[in-house]
């Protein structure tokens, strides 16, 4: 199979304690240990030319943090055409958070940043933030946002929080963002959202009717308005791990352009396995509101977001992305 199809939404994991994995619907028992091999295979199997990949862990010491992000840069280095590094950033203490964008940038050839969606409770449109996304609008850096399944507690109802709540944690935390303002400060910086976006697609009409303030019924300090707010949905990019069926992306595409939808696999996390990622893939390649041309394109509007990452690897046309991964 030709690889052509560029993977937004990989996972790794640093050398140390395994995550706790029990499969897609819990999160304790067993255990799940990255290998650089497994994740080559199923890239090779699937036409994936390159995938970028990220420790989304619940991890939130910083020395952990910076330390797996050397880890990930080793692996960059050491197969320089197969794989991207997007950078955790230790959101815990936001000065080395800015300090880690420097580092990562300048010392990993980190191509992009990630960031949870809550840390510790406190969510992205916190004030304390604000350094960080100043930081990265300064770079026109791309932030991928991805959702974290912790501290759910009995909103779960006992169930996985990577089911429902993953989702509408993605929500939560961007339209916070929104209301704080930082879009509107910062209009540099791209942001990539993880599984569609989670929630936001389809909540994005009524937050939008029924939040910009005007009735008074949302707090609205900012003053940011229903057409700002249209705006920011549409200027966010959103990858289809685990959002690869019509259900998901039907509704991405009622806030944003097709040439905003990027493929994603979500392989090596611990709540997916090769065959929902199959499953996924086969959603995505097959998914009938787009043209062929659209659809194929799906495989490599990502690489609009990384430019350093599409030049390592070969990538300014199509045929390049083929070729690299040969």
């Amino acid at each position: 199979m030709a690889k052509t199809w560029i993977d937004a939404h990989g996972h790794y994991a640093a050398p140390g304690p395994a995550l706790s994995r029990g499969g897609p619907g819990t999160e304790a028992g067993g255990a799940w240990v990255f290998a650089v091999d497994t994740s080559l295979a199923y890239m090779d199997r699937t036409g994936i030319a390159a995938q970028l990949i990220s420790n989304c862990s619940p991890i939130t010491k910083s020395d952990v943090i910076v330390a797996s992000n050397t880890y990930g840069a080793s692996l960059i280095k050491a197969h320089p055409k197969r794989f991207g590094l997007v950078a955790m950033l230790p959101l815990a203490d936001p000065a080395r958070a800015v300090a880690e964008i420097c580092r990562a940038s300048e010392e990993l050839g980190a191509d992009g940043f990630a960031v949870l969606s809550n840390f510790d409770g406190v969510y992205l449109g916190d004030p304390r933030f604000e350094p960080v996304w100043a930081a990265l609008d300064t770079l026109d850096a791309t932030l991928f946002i991805h959702p974290t399944t912790r501290g759910y507690g009995d909103l779960a109802l006992g169930r996985t929080g990577a089911l429902i709540e993953a989702p509408f944690d993605t929500a939560r935390t961007v339209v916070d963002m929104l209301y704080a303002g930082v879009f509107r400060r910062y209009p540099r910086f791209n942001v990539l959202l993880a599984h569609g976006g989670g929630a936001l697609p389809s909540l994005a009409g009524r937050i939008a009717n029924f939040g910009d303030g005007a009735r008074g019924w949302v707090a609205n300090p900012h003053g940011i308005t229903a057409v700002e707010m249209r705006a920011a949905f549409a200027r966010f990019y959103y990858d289809t791990a685990l959002a690869g069926t019509a259900h998901s992306i039907d509704p991405i595409l009622d806030v944003t352009t097709p040439d905003h939808v990027v493929y994603g696999a979500d392989f090596g996390a611990p709540c997916t396995d090769p065959e929902l990622c199959d499953l996924n893939l086969a959603a995505t390649r097959g998914y009938e509101r787009l043209t062929p041309t659209q659809r194929e394109a799906l495989g490599t509007n990502v690489l609009a977001l990384f430019p350093k990452f599409a030049e390592r690897i070969g990538a300014s046309s199509r045929d390049q992305v083929a070729a690299a991964a040969e």
